[in-house]
């Protein structure tokens, strides 16, 4: 029961980000007046040898999962001890 409600919730609040996401306008990064330092694409070339873009975007995803799921669990945790 608990857990549909919040399956049901984190649908709904991933369809209002990206309906969000879907009204702004598109913008092509190679457009940007922003150029990347020589020594830093080189880097992330070397980068890519070693850890494939995807597989960093994986890992990246996680890992800030993690660190959301540890503020809320600490913001929990506050919540239950100031109730006491």
């Amino acid at each position: 029961m608990i857990t549909q409600i919040i399956d049901f919730l984190t649908g709904a609040g991933l369809q209002l980000v990206l309906l969000l996401l879907g009204l702004l306008p598109t913008i092509d990064v190679a457009s940007l007046p922003l150029a990347v330092p020589q020594p830093v694409a080189d880097a992330l070339g070397a980068l890519n040898w070693l850890i494939p873009v995807g597989d960093l975007i994986t890992i990246l995803t996680v890992w800030v999962g993690a660190i959301i799921a540890v503020n809320v669990a600490l913001v929990v945790m506050d919540f239950i001890n100031s109730v006491k």
